[in-house]
């Protein structure tokens, strides 16, 4: 089974560009056999006053959906298997096609389509001593806002960057989109990209706590792999304090019924 079960789906605002948490998609272990499940959050109400609408293959939002097959509204943004390049694919994404499961590809992926404004993303990865002592918490994700970049930054991307060199985050304070928007540059002071934006309300947490935060690339990938591809980073920190992750009012589900599908 693979070690990722919960995956956040956020929706993006196409005039202003600002990222929704609406559901949650969690694979459970039952038995005889798992069990996907699909809710949405909280999140959905604020998302809905700047026009969000309820997906077509979940129209109802108060209700829980479940199904021992992954719903073909995340299912279809996956590469078939049988394409000629689908390892070439999922390992741009730092996975083994091999072992790499349906739910791992969306978390690395987002399971973004040009065709709508949704993504998916993991909640991190706590790795480490025990509860009650400072532990790694690790996030994966694509670097996003490359295509705004300057020429320069993406052929620094393309051309001059490799595994392990280290990112530095760098408040764009200015943004008019995002006055919380962070931006990533290399140590000759570069910016290449942002942070996604559901991520850095747990970034924003984190530094006023005072916690230690590494980012490193993971991997790169040059053309042709699509732009949205081309860096997957790693977010460590090391968190002494207490720290929920994706812990905000927005990803409460809000489910109160189910329907089997």
């Amino acid at each position: 089974m693979s070690s990722i079960s919960t995956l956040y789906v956020v929706w993006q605002d196409p005039d202003t560009s600002r990222y929704f948490p609406v559901g949650r998609l969690r694979m459970r272990e039952e038995v005889p056999e798992d069990v996907y499940e699909f809710v949405y959050t909280k999140g959905v109400d604020l998302a809905k006053k700047h026009g969000f609408d309820p997906f077509l293959a979940f129209p109802d939002i108060d209700n829980e959906y479940l199904s021992t097959h992954l719903f073909p509204f995340f299912a279809n943004r996956l590469l078939p298997p049988s394409r000629e390049d689908y390892p070439t694919s999922i390992g741009r994404l730092g996975l083994s096609p091999d072992t790499a499961s349906a739910m791992d590809v969306l978390a690395r992926s987002g399971g973004r389509r040009t065709t709508d404004s949704v993504e998916l993303f993991a909640p991190p990865q706590w790795r480490g001593s025990s509860a009650g002592q400072s532990q790694i918490l690790e996030y994966f994700f694509l670097l996003h806002g490359t295509r705004h970049m300057r020429e320069c930054a993406r052929r620094l991307v393309e051309n001059t960057l490799r595994p392990g060199d280290p990112l530095f985050l760098l408040h764009d304070l200015q943004n008019e989109v995002d006055p919380k928007a962070l931006a990533l540059r290399t140590e000759g002071y570069c910016c290449i990209g942002f942070v996604p934006r559901f991520l850095t309300d747990d970034v924003w947490t984190l530094l006023e706590g005072g916690e230690q935060i590494t980012i490193t690339l993971e991997q790169l990938n040059p053309p042709p792999a699509p732009i949205q591809q081309r860096a997957l980073c790693r977010m460590s920190v090391l968190v002494r304090n207490h720290f929920s992750p994706c812990s905000g009012d927005e990803f409460v589900p809000i489910a109160h019924e189910s329907k089997v599908s």
